[in-house]
């Protein structure tokens, strides 16, 4: 396998050429016009580069532009997708519209600087490439191993990925017809005793708490709407997937629950401030949006059942992969595009006035959620200055600018809605 790896940072091209050695043959030059020309040799000696990373920032001619020469000269040359060489980008700053743009012009994957071995496993897995066992022998942790051997299991389609049930499917359905009203809704979910129950102790809860008691499924239905009922059933049919047998597992999985629970409320009044017609929409964005993590959590556990959660090195492998094993669970369950994009890139450090909305807000939400006493894993949180200072990591956080929200009115939501939070966790 060869490998061009393309950094004018020194300390950063070295870093990559030292992981990259232990996958193949690697290359490495300090500007875009030397690999310019190292790519060109190649393909006219038809010995061709498998794999380049891309620096996205760099003099003279930056990471984007020599992709989108590279993909043009491809074209120019009739050389078919499959055979294109596979190229990453690499930033500093995970910047949500220059990763859109590299995207369009033809990127394979993306990784954030300084480059994790899990990012990397992870992205040369899904681009098709055979993991190296010499990868792992590099680090002869037992939980590397057991991440290692996940991420390949999960592209090679050998982890069973979440189905939603019929219920899921027909409301779905009754949405999209031209007329849907409560009393079709209510024929659909009365099939489902538990979720009919469920629905009525939520309209009932602080989260919809109205004047009088709704005592029934059409009561409840009618206090709730039909847009925000469909959402709280994807909500309820959801949460039975963070659950196990495992008892120490379902600790984890109840604790992530409410993690993403809190993420969900705190968005949801985010949104009615902002005046966002569909915070349900947001609700539910919030429940999934770590759905990747409730997956490796079970995948670990039934590879390896004494595993224990607590290595910071496994916490961190999670969080650095969870994103793009929960894009692909929510696709598989069939979710709009708009929920993949929060599940892959929630965790992004850097925003524009151009990203939705809503992803905005689930940014900012999971990590009041955290602040509030609703945290999961708190990888982010472990270096010292971050932990000394949370104001000040909440005002430089680019999400907040984006919304225009005033700090301290962020956090005094988050503060009014922990009581909501707690009290309504229950009807679900």
């Amino acid at each position: 396998m060869k490998i061009l790896i393309v950094d004018d940072e020194n300390i950063s091209r070295t870093i990559l050429l030292k992981k990259m050695e232990l996958i193949g043959e690697c290359t490495a030059v300090d500007d875009s016009l030397n690999a310019l020309e190292l790519y060109d040799k190649a393909v006219k000696n038809k010995e061709p580069f498998d794999l380049i990373t891309l620096d996205v920032s760099m003099p003279k001619m930056d990471g984007r532009q020599l992709l989108q020469l590279i993909r043009k000269k491809e074209k120019a040359l009739k050389i078919i997708k499959k055979d294109r060489v596979k190229i990453i980008m690499v930033s500093s700053r995970m910047n949500m519209s220059i990763i859109k743009e590299c995207i369009k012009l033809g990127c394979d994957g993306y990784i954030s600087k300084p480059v994790n071995k899990y990012q990397l496993l992870e992205n040369l897995s899904r681009m098709g490439f055979a993991l190296p066992t010499n990868i792992e022998k590099d680090d002869k942790k037992k939980h590397t191993q057991i991440v290692a051997r996940i991420i390949k299991r999960f592209y090679k389609g050998k982890i069973k990925l979440p189905v939603l049930p019929r219920i899921v499917n027909e409301v779905q359905q009754l949405m999209e017809s031209q007329d849907p009203s409560i009393e079709d809704l209510a024929e659909i979910v009365k099939k489902d005793i538990l979720i009919s129950s469920k629905l009525i102790s939520i309209a009932n809860s602080p989260l919809y708490r109205g004047v009088d008691k709704a005592d029934s499924l059409n009561a409840a239905l009618l206090r709730l709407g039909i847009e925000a009922s469909q959402g709280l059933i994807a909500t309820l049919v959801t949460k039975n997937l963070f659950k196990s047998d495992n008892k120490i597992l379902n600790r984890l999985l109840e604790k992530l629950w409410m993690h993403s629970f809190a993420c969900a409320c705190i968005g949801k009044r985010f949104a009615e401030e902002l005046g966002i017609q569909k915070s349900e929409t947001v609700f539910l964005m919030g429940i999934v949006h770590d759905i990747g993590k409730m997956l490796l959590l079970k995948a670990i556990a039934d590879m390896d059942p004494k595993e224990s959660f607590e290595n910071m090195e496994i916490q961190v492998a999670i969080h650095e992969i969870h994103t793009t094993f929960g894009a692909a669970v929510l696709k598989k369950m069939r979710f709009s595009n708009e929920f993949i994009r929060i599940a892959e890139f929630h965790h992004w450090n850097d925003f524009s006035k151009n990203d939705e909305q809503e992803l905005l807000i689930i940014h900012l939400s999971d990590y009041l959620a955290k602040e509030i006493g609703f945290s999961f894993f708190d990888v982010e949180e472990i270096d010292d200055e971050a932990k000394s200072d949370s104001r000040k990591k909440l005002e430089n956080l680019e999400s907040l600018k984006q919304l225009n929200l005033d700090p301290d009115k962020a956090m005094e939501i988050a503060d009014e809605i922990k009581a909501i939070i707690q009290d309504s966790a229950q009807a679900f």
